[in-house]
């Protein structure tokens, strides 16, 4: 048999210290975690495919044309270059038509107006670009 009243392991006094730390880091971490949010939310700061499927569905769905718009031809040099494209006439020939001060301003008028590029090409032929 052993002896009575030797006793190995942790005073009391640490015992319960330890016990004490064990807590204040248990909440500690439960309160760090509290205050997260779900990576999948409907939120101006959070990509659209990072929102729940039914906001996603609802966000493309119920887009203007003006903001279909901006999402395809984010820069103006990309309309103008899909518009001359479609125009079918030589880049430079193109260039130098649209080099005049009047038809500049008015590929300006129709990209900030959200003009399509076959309609803008309509008016630009109205205007003399073959």
């Amino acid at each position: 048999m052993g002896k009575r009243g030797a006793h190995s392991g942790d005073s009391p006094k640490d015992r319960s210290i330890n016990i004490i730390d064990k807590f204040i880091t248990r909440n500690a971490s439960k309160k760090r975690y509290e205050n997260t949010l779900p990576g999948r939310r409907k939120d101006p700061n959070i990509p659209v495919y990072m929102w729940p499927l039914k906001d996603q569905e609802d966000y493309y769905n119920n887009r203007t044309s003006e903001e279909l718009f901006k999402d395809k031809y984010r820069t103006y040099s990309t309309w103008y270059e899909e518009i001359r494209d479609l125009s079918g006439v030589y880049p430079t020939t193109f260039t130098d038509f649209i080099a005049t001060k009047q038809l500049k301003t008015k590929m300006r008028e129709m990209f900030e107006s959200c003009t399509k590029p076959k309609d803008a090409l309509y008016v630009l032929r109205n205007h003399g670009v073959y």
